[in-house]
């Protein structure tokens, strides 16, 4: 990765946020479930994991002499707090925060997909524009660590696949089960395509996460 910012420091950069926003909505949501233990959840994560990011331009936040280093950070930091207060929720409030965990990350993803409508650049009509803007929304990693391998891709059907998930290790380092915390993702993938094209959705078509075998995952018509 470059010694200097561009299009795709700023894209990654987005895509963090969006982790960091959709655990505030997390933690709104929490409040109404498990009132002041939320707050107290919250501020035990941020100790361990440190705070999100300030609401400041890339180039006031980042490492100039590190970039690739920095944003590696950031990526592990947002998606350990995020699955760390998540946990310590569904440990403390039970079912009841389990439900709305799963709420806030469908509507979450719903938001995301249709902000992408109203940008005016992807193809909605079509399976491959909407992957085109799922990957422009989704943290998958950093761009030079991506295994994942289109294995279909026409208007009406996009298929990829890959040979594990980069999240795993940041999620079991905060302890939460990781088919637990994928099955989150799982809801926010799906609003995120429905919510740009009610008319596709979103299917897990091989959920192995076991051996060797390869996470088949679709956008299709309903």
């Amino acid at each position: 990765m470059s010694a200097y910012l561009g299009f795709i420091h700023y894209w990654l950069f987005n895509k963090i946020k969006l982790v960091a926003e959709r655990e505030e909505l997390v933690y709104q949501q929490a409040m109404e479930v498990c009132g002041v233990t939320a707050e107290e959840l919250r501020g035990q994560v941020w100790g361990t994991y440190g705070e999100p990011l300030p609401d400041k331009d890339l180039s006031e936040l980042i490492d100039p002499g590190n970039i690739h280093g920095w944003l590696q950070r950031q990526i592990n930091a947002a998606e350990t707090r995020e699955a760390a207060f998540v946990h310590g929720l569904i440990e403390t409030c039970g079912d009841n925060a389990t439900a709305a965990i799963k709420e806030v990350f469908a509507c979450h993803g719903r938001l995301c997909g249709e902000h992408a409508g109203k940008q005016g650049k992807y193809e909605a009509a079509s399976a491959e524009g909407i992957y085109k803007a799922f990957t422009d929304y989704f943290l998958n990693g950093m761009p030079c660590d991506q295994n994942t391998t289109l294995v279909a891709s026409t208007a009406e059907q996009v298929i990829w696949e890959g040979a594990g998930c980069s999240k795993q290790k940041n999620w079991s380092r905060a302890g939460i089960a990781v088919p637990l915390m994928r099955s989150f993702y799982l809801e926010w993938m799906k609003g995120f395509v429905e919510g740009l094209n009610p008319a596709f959705t979103h299917r897990l078509i091989a959920d192995t996460f076991t051996g060797n075998a390869a996470n088949r995952h679709e956008i299709g018509k309903k």
